[in-house]
């Protein structure tokens, strides 16, 4: 994923890839005929959920009871999830410039001390360059995120053979 900001634009790309085959591509923004399509869509289902949607006290207790049995199998999915996600490289290249020199200064700093300590956990790699002269935030970030799918795929389906697991999405559908 990178994106890139100069000025008002911001313009990016997201892709997914699969033993560095390209599977999935997007660019940010969208287009203007995607967004009008969406925006139609939306519209539409709304009209007709209006209707549906009433304040049901008595479900959402039993959702949120539903949800207090099942915590501890999700607890064991939201854990597969954090440990199958890993960061491959983070890049930062930014140009930081606010009203006063002395807060940008300051919150340059700032920037800088946060990065350090997290160069440790994964490699980042971040330039913030102050501009003292002008008001300004333009720059790029790049991030690679590594996911091993087979852990989150495994503690879905032992958390979906519980049957509180079960009952919740049967009623989080309904």
């Amino acid at each position: 994923m990178s994106f890139k900001k100069q000025g008002s634009e911001i313009n990016g790309q997201f892709s997914l890839k699969f033993l560095g085959i390209r599977i999935f591509s997007k660019d940010i923004p969208e287009d203007e005929k995607d967004k009008a399509k969406k925006k139609e869509e939306l519209e539409d289902k709304e009209e007709k959920t209006d209707e549906e949607d009433k304040f049901n006290l008595k479900r959402i207790l039993k959702i949120l009871n539903l949800v207090k049995e099942s915590w501890p199998h999700i607890y064991r999915l939201i854990t597969a999830c954090y440990r199958s996600v890993s960061v491959e490289k983070f890049s930062l290249n930014m140009t930081l410039g606010m009203e006063s020199p002395a807060d940008t200064a300051l919150f340059t700093g700032y920037i800088w001390s946060f990065t350090y300590p997290l160069n440790a956990i994964t490699r980042i790699d971040a330039v913030i360059t102050p501009d003292f002269d002008r008001r300004v935030l333009d720059g790029d970030l790049e991030v690679d995120v590594s996911l091993k799918l087979i852990w989150i795929v495994v503690g879905a389906v032992r958390a979906y053979t519980k049957k509180p697991v079960r009952e919740l999405i049967g009623e989080m559908r309904s």
